[in-house]
């Protein structure tokens, strides 16, 4: 008997944008500026962040996600590591898939509760989790695992964190990771002209401790290393800018040097990877279960 072939979510993208974006404005609508004041406490740039823009931005990141990831195998259970928001589980949750996400809850006052509580009223598990942390353990275990927009905040070497999400995949399951480009064009640009790539000095130091904006973005040879050194597996790979994005004319106009630059992958504004356990790490998970 022939085995049925799951059908893909990602084969229909007018259907994903419509569901995430709806999921964006449903968790938005929980926002207040108490809670971006909270937020900015160790992150002072995100005082003045549109956050609202930035979701609806972020439909092109969670789009090549979840494309890559169905890429690679399937996908029925998902924990979004630093879910921040909740959009992308909810859009999954929405699309018939078993989310969570985690979340370092203390961090957060009693300002997050009501979003919190949406979201798990929506059916998205929220795990009060931070994986930098040495008493991380979860015996659930996932399809995939992603972490978007969080390596880069953390200061010191990752081994721990690629151990604690590797451990929450079975020897099937895949880590979906995606970090700024610090390779992107107008950084290297930003950097000939004598200007530092990462956080503004005036945003450390006007951050509470610890500071958690971007500590370390990498490059895509970076990646690929750092997946060997945790012997993990690169099955797919992906350069991309979301926040400079539509008709190729429109973007000519605007700015033809980052237009022209973006044609060379390794300037563009992201970079994701999904990885796979290596037979080695695969018998150490199995040995944990």
């Amino acid at each position: 008997m022939q085995e049925t072939v799951p059908h893909r979510l990602s084969s229909d993208r007018s259907r994903f944008r419509q569901i995430y974006l709806r999921s964006a404005e449903d968790v938005l609508s929980f926002w207040t500026e108490s809670m971006q004041k909270e937020i900015s406490k160790h992150n002072f740039g995100w005082y003045s962040t549109d956050f609202r823009e930035y979701l609806r931005q972020s439909e092109v990141r969670y789009w090549i996600a979840l494309s890559s990831i169905e890429k690679t195998g399937q996908l029925r259970s998902l924990c979004d590591v630093g879910g921040f928001f909740g959009a992308f589980p909810l859009a999954l949750r929405r699309m018939g898939v078993e989310v969570a996400m985690t979340e370092a809850l203390g961090y957060y006052s009693d300002s997050f509760s009501p979003l919190f509580s949406y979201l798990r009223g929506q059916g998205v598990e929220i795990i009060d989790h931070d994986p930098f942390e040495a008493n991380w353990h979860l015996s659930k275990q996932f399809d995939v695992v992603s972490a978007m927009a969080v390596l880069e905040h953390y200061p010191h070497s990752p081994r721990r964190f690629l151990d604690h999400l590797g451990s929450m995949i079975g020897p099937m399951g895949r880590l979906y990771i995606e970090v700024p480009n610090i390779a992107y064009w107008p950084k290297r640009l930003a950097l000939l002209r004598g200007r530092s790539p990462l956080a503004s000095i005036e945003d450390v130091y006007l951050s509470a401790v610890p500071f958690i904006g971007h500590h370390r973005e990498l490059t895509i040879d970076e990646f690929h290393r750092l997946a060997k050194l945790a012997n993990l597996t690169v099955l797919h790979s992906e350069h991309y800018n979301y926040s400079f994005v539509g008709p190729w004319i429109k973007r000519f106009i605007s700015d033809p040097v980052l237009t022209l630059m973006s044609h060379r992958p390794a300037m563009r504004e992201c970079l994701s990877v999904v990885l796979g356990l290596t037979a080695r790490h695969s018998l150490q998970n199995e040995s944990h279960g």
